[in-house]
């Protein structure tokens, strides 16, 4: 018997995948995710700077500055799937916050910017009321791959009151004016007190009259009254207010941060200023973007005195040698009045620091060796006038020299307008030469 052979064939339902396939193609499907199950946010840096300001569980909150469009990175795994952000308040002031994503990063990108390492960042703006004067606090809520959040804890800072105060004048002469200080012709005085919030300048007799060009400039410091945690700032600008003899430098007002130091600069407008004739007293303040947050300074101007004083500080020199003298050689000493004397002329007193050292050098110049006085009257003719003197190279009362050929000795010279008084104030002036004894 003949057996013939074939083949058939059945339809069987699929078998079940093994659970070990399973799990290896969950595992493949999760790898295509940025860390899923580990998507948070994990750390705050400012925009392109790789400087954590603030980690997640390091037990304090991200604090910025109040104010519009403050900016910072915010950095996790999956933080820039889907972006978007909510803001959602942790306190119960109504202060109105709000927060956009600007730009988001993938980790690829980052590999080539900030902390040049594979992980999702997004730009975050802020916006705040800059005139809070309370801090904020804030909860930011970013959206995660899967559909739930991830929380950011923020505190707003309020900006704080400035410390204003002033630093110093600097007068710079045109040309090749002498003395230097154009205002106040090392006469007038320009004085500061109060911890230096107000400056008090006293004009020099005839400085109503004065015309002589300089650059006037005021240099002021503003400091933060405290100085609190702010892990994002931003540059912003002060409100400055001055009177109109005090002009802003351009760019000055501007500032780094909360926490900023600046020197804040002004020009004086010098004819203004020397036509003051009543004391006047102005008011400067600086205020940050929160207008409650502000300091104030105090100018006051002194006009010149009413009566005849000089108007600078003396100057004594030879023609040929300056004020380096030498012995037997004449010299004079030149003085500025702000009024001519009278018809019958200015009584004008001096002394020489030590008496053996210098004697008169004109017939209208009275001085005693024995004393060391002496005096001139001013003639009633301008009001410029010189005082004739010889140095001498004998010895001192002290018994040392008078001159040197080494080194020239100093030796000072006082004048007063009248007779002999106090060291001090308009009517009183010093300068000084330095006696050579020829080799």
């Amino acid at each position: 018997m003949i057996h013939s052979r074939y083949t058939q064939t059945r339809n069987f339902p699929p078998r079940a995948p093994s659970a070990a396939a399973t799990i290896a193609v969950l595992a493949a499907v999760l790898t295509l995710l940025p860390c899923v199950g580990e998507a948070a946010v994990e750390f705050v840096t400012p925009v392109n700077v790789c400087n954590k300001v603030d980690t997640m569980g390091d037990g304090s909150d991200l604090s910025v500055q109040a104010g519009n469009n403050v900016r910072f990175e915010v950095w996790g795994d999956g933080v820039d799937i889907n972006p978007a952000v909510r803001v959602t308040a942790d306190d119960g002031d109504a202060g109105t916050v709000t927060a956009r994503i600007v730009r988001a990063h993938n980790g690829a990108e980052n590999l080539g910017r900030g902390c040049k390492i594979a992980k999702g960042s997004v730009e975050v703006e802020v916006d705040s009321p800059a005139a809070t004067d309370a801090t904020l606090e804030r909860s930011l809520r970013f959206r995660m791959p899967l559909g739930d959040e991830s929380r950011l804890q923020m505190r707003v800072v309020p900006f704080v009151t400035p410390a204003w105060t002033f630093h110093h004048t600097f007068e710079r002469p045109a040309l090749y004016q002498s003395p230097p200080e154009c205002l106040t012709k090392n006469v007038g005085r320009v004085d500061r007190d109060l911890n230096d919030s107000r400056m008090t300048i006293t004009l020099p007799p005839g400085a109503n009259g004065d015309t002589s060009n300089c650059t006037l400039e005021f240099r002021t410091i503003v400091n933060p009254s405290v100085r609190p945690q702010i892990d994002i700032q931003q540059p912003f600008g002060y409100t400055v207010t001055s009177p109109a003899h005090m002009r802003l430098v351009s760019g000055d007002n501007s500032a780094t941060g909360a926490l900023a130091t600046r020197a804040i600069r002004f020009t004086g407008d010098v004819a203004n200023i020397r036509g003051t004739r009543a004391v006047r007293t102005s008011t400067l303040t600086v205020a940050t973007p929160n207008p409650g947050r502000s300091d104030t300074l105090t100018l006051v101007i002194n006009p010149p005195p009413a009566s005849n004083a000089f108007t600078q500080a003396c100057v004594c020199r030879n023609a040929q040698t300056g004020d380096t003298i030498n012995v037997n050689d004449a010299f004079q000493c030149e003085l500025r009045l702000s009024q001519t004397p009278p018809a019958l002329g200015q009584l004008i007193s001096f002394e020489a620091q030590d008496r053996n050292c210098v004697a008169a050098g004109a017939a209208n110049v009275s001085y005693s060796s024995a004393s060391g006085q002496g005096s001139f009257t001013a003639p009633n003719s301008g009001t410029f006038h010189q005082i004739s003197l010889r140095a001498l190279g004998g010895n001192t009362s002290a018994g040392t020299s008078c001159a040197s050929r080494t080194a020239p000795v100093a030796d000072t010279l006082k004048f007063w307008l009248g007779a002999r008084g106090a060291e001090s104030g308009p009517t009183y002036t010093q300068c000084q030469i330095r006696i050579r004894r020829p080799q």
